[in-house]
């Protein structure tokens, strides 16, 4: 962007100059028409040719080749003026020289230019003072004051047109960064405030998940205790009471009768701690993975003609255990979401992988619910909480149902089997 500037810059500059060459060449020619040496008339028209040369092929130059041959010439036209000891219109041609090289050039290079022009007009200007020159200074310019005042009038034309040229153009340039600047200082602004509201909005939901968590794990103490409570207490209970009455029996009789009643009830409660085990830490998915898992507890909870499983299950091999056991509670979870709240007659259940992810699609054709009101409700937790168990797992989790319309889960997670003997 500073290069297409400069260049443009430096073309307009070098377009200018060559219509002031006309001009410039009339006036000075005019102006030394008095002069005791007439060879200086010709030096004008020589630089007007150079400087018309390069405008014509300033296209096809490089960049920098370009600024060395304009500085040249504006270097030249400088000492020309020297040469006739116009010291203040030299001074000008030289500042403009040093402008255009910093341009295009380290600052030692304007450092070089600006002494080599400084120490041209002291050399000069001591010559004219102690008029120890061999320059000739017989130009008779009181014969042509007009013309010189013309002269003058067209150097402060071109050289204050291309200094205020080139300071407009960066002006606007550094307006234009100055705007776009701001401009992106407002969009950051924005972009900062929309980043907050959006962390504030993770933040309340991951605290909304965490309480999820919580809730669920306490539903599951109290499910727990109340399967000791309710199921292995009575039991318990009972065997000791027959125990005691085994021990006071006098009978043979009555001992047979006792010891097959505590038979029965070390049976009941076996069965009972063998369920809440498996509820707890199921071992069959732990052994012989998510499938076989599934088809187990699909099997235990078809006891009633009311609802039906539709399953499709593709055949994969076993993958991480914490994956596998997250899969099996969510389903668990939706399955009872359905039986408690969903009134429905059908569930499906489709397991598939692709492109390195596990497809589970969940459906039912129950009363269906709004999700969004769902969610936000106190009743949404396990919807919350299957979120944050697919969210763990780097995974996404999808929810669609309407009123009357049934529910839809559709949940992706990342898939890697694992090997056969490590998996066991």
């Amino acid at each position: 962007m500073k290069d297409e500037l400069i260049n443009k810059i430096a073309d307009k500059s070098i377009l200018f100059i060559v219509l002031m060459v006309l001009p410039f060449n009339a006036i000075i020619y005019v102006a030394l028409d008095e002069s005791v040496y007439q060879w200086p008339r010709y030096v004008p028209p020589i630089l007007g040719l150079a400087a018309i040369i390069l405008a014509s092929f300033k296209n096809n130059m490089n960049f920098k080749l370009k600024i060395w041959i304009f500085i040249v010439l504006l270097f030249l036209s400088g000492c020309f003026n020297l040469m006739l000891g116009l010291l203040d219109m030299a001074s000008l041609w030289f500042v403009l020289a040093i402008i255009y090289s910093l341009f295009a050039f380290k600052r030692g290079v304007t450092l070089g230019i600006f002494l080599i022009s400084f120490l041209s007009i002291l050399t000069v200007g001591i010559m004219m003072i102690t008029k120890s020159t061999f320059i000739p200074l017989d130009y008779h310019f009181e014969n042509c004051q007009y013309t010189c005042v013309i002269v003058r009038i067209l150097h402060f034309l071109l050289i204050g047109f291309l200094i205020y040229y080139i300071l407009v153009n960066f002006y606007t340039r550094l307006q234009s960064n100055m705007n776009e600047l701001k401009s992106k200082a407002d969009d950051l602004e924005y972009l900062n405030c929309a980043l907050k509201k959006e962390m504030d909005e993770k933040k309340e939901i991951q605290q909304k998940m965490i309480e999820a968590v919580i809730q669920t794990e306490e539903k599951e103490r109290k499910r727990i205790a109340a399967d000791l409570h309710d199921g292995l207490g009575p039991l318990l209970s009972a065997a000791k009471l027959y125990f005691q009455a085994y021990i006071d029996a006098k009978e043979i009789t009555g001992k047979n009768d006792i010891e097959s009643k505590l038979k029965s009830i070390m049976d009941n409660a076996i069965a009972d701690m063998s369920r809440i085990s498996h509820n707890i830490s199921p071992h069959i998915l732990e052994n012989y993975g998510l499938t076989v898992a599934l088809e187990n507890f699909l099997s235990e909870i078809r006891i009633s003609d009311n609802i039906r499983f539709d399953v499709n299950f593709e055949k994969f091999n076993r993958f991480d255990l914490k994956k596998e056991l997250t899969i099996y509670r969510t389903i668990s979870e939706l399955i009872n979401n359905t039986i408690k709240h969903g009134q429905a007659t059908l569930i499906r259940i489709t397991i598939s992988i692709s492109d390195d992810m596990l497809n589970l699609v969940y459906e039912d054709n129950g009363i269906g619910f709004f999700v969004d009101e769902k969610i936000r409700s106190k009743q949404g937790m396990g919807l919350k909480n299957i979120e944050s168990r697919i969210h763990s797992l780097e995974g996404i989790v999808l929810f669609d149902s309407r009123q009357s319309k049934g529910m839809k889960a559709t949940i992706k997670v990342p898939y890697k089997e694992i090997p056969a003997d490590a998996a066991n």
